[in-house]
């Protein structure tokens, strides 16, 4: 067994605090407080791990929602901005709402409706500024494309979409843009029932 007599370095302490009784119990607190003090650092350190573990798997994970799954998978990323194809330039994207279009439609001897609605959107500043002062003029447009439209291709995804880039080669002829090189770059259906 081993020897339970305190070091030296204890004995003097022993005298001043009260005796041996005393001092195994402050031996006893101090392994108590400091293996607690042990696990709170062994427990602090596993959440940090997990902690990172989780941002590093976030980060894998959205970086291949991004398409960046070359760098996920190892690829140096000087490589991959170099198979990048290259942007021309920086361009904001320019909103204009044309509002909601209601068009009624025969379909099978009753009236159908299609009801949209309908933004433009645009790079070039005077383009879209001319588009906001005809709203009314594309509205007349689109709304006669809109009635001539076949019901049953409408309610097709492709007859939709369809239906869209029409949309775009209406607006484009009405504010006279595909002749100038300049144009509306897209239309969105931020809204489309058909009933």
């Amino acid at each position: 067994m081993a020897d339970e007599t305190p070091p030296k370095k204890n004995k003097k302490l022993l005298k001043k605090t009260g005796g041996e009784d005393r001092a195994a119990r402050d031996s006893e607190e101090l392994e108590e407080t400091g293996g607690g003090k042990r696990k709170l650092l062994i427990f602090a350190g596993i959440a940090v791990l997990m902690l990172g573990m989780g941002s590093g798997i976030g980060f894998f994970v959205g970086g291949m929602m991004n398409g960046d799954a070359d760098i996920a998978d190892g690829a140096d990323a000087k490589e991959v901005q170099k198979a990048a194809p290259e942007k021309k330039e920086k361009r904001h994207n320019i909103y204009v709402t044309v509002g909601k279009l209601l068009a009624a439609v025969e379909y099978k001897g009753a009236t159908r409706y299609i009801q949209a609605e309908v933004d433009l959107v645009g790079y070039e500043k005077e383009v879209m500024e001319d588009a906001q002062h005809n709203v009314p003029a594309l509205r007349n447009r689109l709304l006669l494309l809109f009635s001539s439209q076949d019901f049953e291709e409408v309610r097709t995804i492709a007859g939709r979409e369809r239906l869209r880039l029409q949309s775009l080669k209406a607006v484009n002829d009405v504010l006279d843009l595909d002749s100038r090189g300049d144009r509306v770059e897209d239309v969105y259906f931020t809204a489309f029932v058909i009933q």
